[in-house]
């Protein structure tokens, strides 16, 4: 993970839970979190560096397809590394290192400034050292760069990320003075370096030069690395820029504090570093799950943090899905878990087949999700509602009745009504919902569900898919398949609340379970993933209500966001992937299902824990972080191997920004819905430049009400604030 800065202090306010003190003004304004690194990308490409540029052990590299093309690049001058003086990223690609040498006979000055700067291209990388001399007399210094390919895996790379120990490697090959070459032992690939001057001599791994150094004249090395497949077609796709693409801003965003609005601006540009190219429509742009390991398409990550984004960049879900139906599964086929219909799970690129036979090299995906397909059907109503040309939603439509009937048929394989799961083979995803680590579905004691198992959220995910499959198909054109599809829905919905529900004992409220286990009894652990039922509108006002008292409880809310599983549970682990930590994106898909059931008081607490903790990581929420009970002047714990930037963690501001003012346009409908609300510590929020299907929506809300600045010709705006808005439509107490 990389090292946040500081950006100011924890707002006051009071916490989540009522039992835990208030804020403390003294909390600090950043955290270190794990090793100052740098990471720059380039489509399916990236390279991350420690803060001075150098790649060495652990998680740093170049890497592309999955693949590790470059594992050391250090720079040392008379056999010592640089020091640190400054390091940044000018643009997503572009990264900036500026470090310093002494000389031994010149202390304590720093007579020798180095100065590097690295662009990421699709291909590879091209480094560019300067060396100045401030000495009054010439100098020659001994240069030396390290250099090594390992051809790792990410999957390996991620399971070394610890470990300082470099990976033994061949030595390269020089081809010709000033080019060398890398060749993996067990696959085709190839990684050339190009060095500009040539150096004097070159020993195994490491280039030496002799550089003679003086005031008026600086020294500079030009350093290219190519990343070779060695089989198929070199190009590698290159991702338009976004205002290219849309033609068009970016919704701009202003807040009182400005720390949402600052934290929004930074997620866009996490999102524009996330995007990537789709291999089999240039004109599609999607978005890469995470950096470093998940640099690839994910059915669930793309198409939330897809959603998440849907005020600021719309046509991101018409990508997603469109992306997704080209890759949708048509056969049967337990080697990669595919079946007719269905959404994959992920893409990989590598050379290694982690997920199933032939998953390796981008050929065949891997469709071990249980949530993917029916998130498919929320999002395409989604992409209606929010203005998605008839003409996308009519090309969609196809692959929606096909998702469709795998939730009703294969996804469904005892018939019982609801979507189960069962790793497919050795490779297969042990657990195929979101919380998807092999330990992340247990009882309240703690022993692990046995398969087949049907965890709570899939299943409202289900009901709300059908509900929204209905809307798409009545928008359409086709009433009765969408009042048989509804009727449909309210079955299931009464399924669900029958088969999960758990009504409260001795005074404390009821709760759904996480799931049903392979005997079909309740895993009764109380965990975050009831809130995902509030989303989909699933429970009534009643039981909405009760679940509202667990997740603003101590027990689950830490007072930096919502822990996935219960601290009072015989299995929590505050440090742990998904029994215990605090995964952002699920806090706010809470409160926004709080705020579907008007219970406004606990989703904006939630909303305050998250916003907190944005100002202390930076403006830039990891994927994950520890379920550690707040303190006064403590902060969030780093999870070792979270994902930062992470699509669905940096759509989280962007989230937090649409669920504030309540916005949810019908443009089917004609109809533009504002319930505003906002968090403690934040007073102010206006976003200007929603775009909309007539126009750009633009809407300020503060203690002086709500405001429309400028608003979508043939829509209508309705103010409802004060009024709950109405969960997916068919809800009833």
């Amino acid at each position: 993970m990389a090292r946040p800065g500081a950006a100011g202090g924890a707002a006051g306010g009071r916490m989540t839970a009522g039992s835990v003190p208030d804020l403390d003004p003294l909390a600090p304004p950043g955290v270190l979190a794990g090793p100052g690194s740098i990471t720059v990308i380039a489509g399916l490409t990236f390279a991350i560096s420690d803060e001075r540029g150098d790649i060495g052990p652990g998680p740093f590299g170049l890497i592309t397809d999955d693949t590790r093309h470059l594992s050391g690049l250090r720079v040392l001058l008379d056999s010592e590394p640089l020091r640190h003086l400054g390091s940044g990223l000018v643009s997503s690609s572009v990264a900036h290192f500026r470090g310093y040498a002494t000389l031994r006979d010149r202390l304590p000055d720093a007579p020798v400034e180095c100065e590097r700067r690295r662009e990421l291209t699709p291909a590879g990388l091209v480094e560019t050292l300067t060396l100045r001399c401030w000495t009054p007399e010439p100098v020659v210094l001994d240069l030396e760069i390290e250099l090594d390919a390992d051809f790792a895996d990410i999957f390996e790379v991620r399971r070394l990320a610890g470990d300082p120990t470099p990976r033994p490697a061949a030595a390269p090959v020089a081809e010709s003075a000033g080019r060398l070459r890398f060749k993996s032992a067990a696959t085709v690939r190839s990684t050339t370096v190009l060095l500009d001057p040539p150096p004097d001599l070159v020993e195994l791994r490491t280039a030496r030069w002799a550089v003679p150094l003086s005031r008026d004249r600086p020294w500079v090395l030009r350093t290219e690395v190519r990343a070779h497949r060695g089989s198929g077609t070199e190009e590698r796709p290159v991702i338009r820029p976004r205002a290219e693409h849309v033609g068009r801003p970016d919704v701009v965003v202003h807040s009182e504090p400005e720390r949402l609005a600052r934290a929004s601006l930074r997620s866009l540009a996490d999102l524009d570093a996330l995007s990537i190219p789709d291999d089999r429509d240039p004109s599609r742009r999607l978005l890469a799950a995470g950096i470093p390991w998940f640099v690839a398409l994910f059915g669930r990550d793309v198409l939330i943090s897809s959603y998440q984004a849907r005020a600021f960049r719309p046509e991101l879900m018409t990508d997603a899905l469109a992306a997704l139906a080209a890759r949708q599964g048509r056969v049967d086929d337990p080697g990669n878990g595919e079946q007719p219909g269905k959404i994959l799970h992920e893409v990989r690129f590598g050379d290694l087949p982690w997920l199933g036979e032939g998953t390796s090299g981008g050929v065949r995906p891997y469709y071990g999700s249980a949530d993917s397909t029916p998130l498919f059907l929320i999002m395409l109503g989604e992409a209606m509602r929010w203005g998605a040309p008839r003409e996308a939603l009519e090309a969609l439509l196809p692959a929606a009745r096909e998702a469709l009937q795998w939730l009703r048929g294969p996804g469904d394989p005892d018939r019982d009504g609801l979507i189960e799961y069962a790793a497919a083979g050795s490779r297969s995803l042990v657990n195929q919902g979101w919380k998807d680590s092999e330990n992340a579905v247990q009882f309240a004691d703690g022993r692990l569900a046995t398969a087949p198992i049907a965890v709570v959220e899939v299943q409202g995910y289900a009901y709300r898919a059908r509900r929204e499959l209905a809307a798409v198909l009545a928008h359409l054109g086709f009433p009765a398949e969408a009042d048989e599809l509804a009727a449909e829905a309210e079955q299931l919905r009464g399924l669900i609340r029958d088969r999960y529900w758990r009504p409260g004992t001795d005074g404390a409220p009821g709760y759904f379970a996480m799931a049903l286990d392979g005997a079909k009894r309740q895993v009764d652990s109380i965990t975050s993933n009831m809130g995902h039922l509030l989303w989909c509108g699933v429970p009534t006002q009643s039981e909405a209500e009760q679940v509202a008292e667990h997740l603003g409880s101590p027990a689950l809310a830490s007072g930096w966001g919502l822990r996935t599983l219960s601290d009072q549970m015989a299995g929590f682990n505050p440090i742990s992937y998904h029994v215990g930590s605090v995964w952002p994106h699920d806090t706010v898909i809470a409160c926004e299902g709080l705020r579907r059931y008007g219970l406004d008081e606990v989703a904006m607490r939630l909303a305050g824990d998250l916003l907190d903790a944005l100002a202390i990581f930076d403006d830039r929420l990891p994927e994950l972080f520890g379920g550690h009970r707040r303190e006064p002047g403590d902060f969030p714990v780093p999870y070792p191997t979270a994902c930062r930037p992470q699509a669905w963690a940096a759509g989280v501001p962007l989230a937090i920004a649409t669920m504030c003012l309540g916005l949810q346009p019908d443009v089917p409908a004609g109809t533009i819905t504002v319930n505003p609300a906002l968090p403690r510590g934040l007073r102010r929020i206006e976003l200007h430049g929603i775009p909309l299907p007539g126009g750009e929506l633009s809407l300020t809300f503060g203690a002086d009400g709500t405001r429309a600045l400028a608003t979508p010709e043939g829509l209508r705006l309705e103010l409802t604030a004060g009024k709950p808005v109405p969960p997916v439509p068919g809800v009833r107490s």
